[in-house]
């Protein structure tokens, strides 16, 4: 189940759907909730043939990740061959289904209702690719509204006080999670040495997996649960 819209220069996906990401989830069976940007740029490249590997796709990636310092390729933990086997298949079907962009239709009241139809009560992965803060911010606040709990992470929170509620603050330093706490921000750090006073996430392997992101559900702003800070060894 899914549902696509299309905003300014993005291609936005919602899917309800199992996953094969332990992390994310471990029971095979119990579908979420994710959601996908992917940019105008990335959708031309596959309708007119022009992708010769995943470097040129993940190099397009221009409205989707904005100025994400990540959006480089091989940065991104999304720069894989399984990722990339996926977004290509997703692409390849909504062209199959539109031929042009402006085809896609704009996000409206009828496909926010879809969305919040298969919302209710699931756990939602936010920005499984792309940049969640270009979802519409009134979709986002009625999902967790409805929501049994979800994640969410941007890199754009100093350009975006407004969604601290939803969504944990991308850090890599402890003086960028202060300048992000005092921008209303709880953060989630990427770091390569451990940070005292700051959770470590229970479904890292530091942490030896103690839980998954589904059950855990800390990194969900400050509406969600958790009042602290949450850190990520980068290996």
């Amino acid at each position: 189940m899914r549902a696509i819209f299309r905003t300014e220069n993005t291609i936005q996906i919602f899917t309800f759907a199992v996953t094969t990401n332990n992390k994310i989830e471990a029971n095979k069976k119990r579908k979420i909730v994710q959601s996908y940007t992917f940019s105008r740029s990335q959708y031309e490249l596959i309708l007119q043939n022009a992708n010769d590997g995943m470097k040129t796709f993940f190099s397009h990636a221009d409205s989707n990740c904005l100025d994400c310092p990540f959006n480089e390729f091989g940065k991104c933990y999304t720069h894989k061959p399984n990722q990339y086997r996926g977004f290509l298949m997703t692409m390849k079907s909504v062209i199959s289904r539109y031929k042009d962009f402006y085809e896609i239709p704009l996000f409206n009241e009828q496909i926010k209702q879809q969305i919040l139809k298969f919302s209710k009560g699931q756990y939602i992965r936010f920005g499984t690719y792309g940049e969640p803060s270009l979802h519409p911010t009134d979709l986002i606040s009625d999902i967790i509204k409805i929501a049994d709990n979800w994640t969410g992470y941007t890199h754009q929170w100093q350009k975006r006080p407004e969604l601290s509620g939803y969504f944990m603050a991308s850090t890599h330093t402890i003086e960028e999670e202060l300048i992000a706490r005092n921008e209303g921000y709880r953060s989630f750090i990427a770091t390569e040495q451990k940070i005292d006073g700051i959770v470590n996430c229970p479904a890292s392997a530091e942490s030896g997996k103690k839980s998954t992101c589904s059950k855990c559900g800390l990194c969900s702003g400050t509406l969600g649960k958790g009042k602290k800070s949450v850190f990520i060894l980068v290996h």
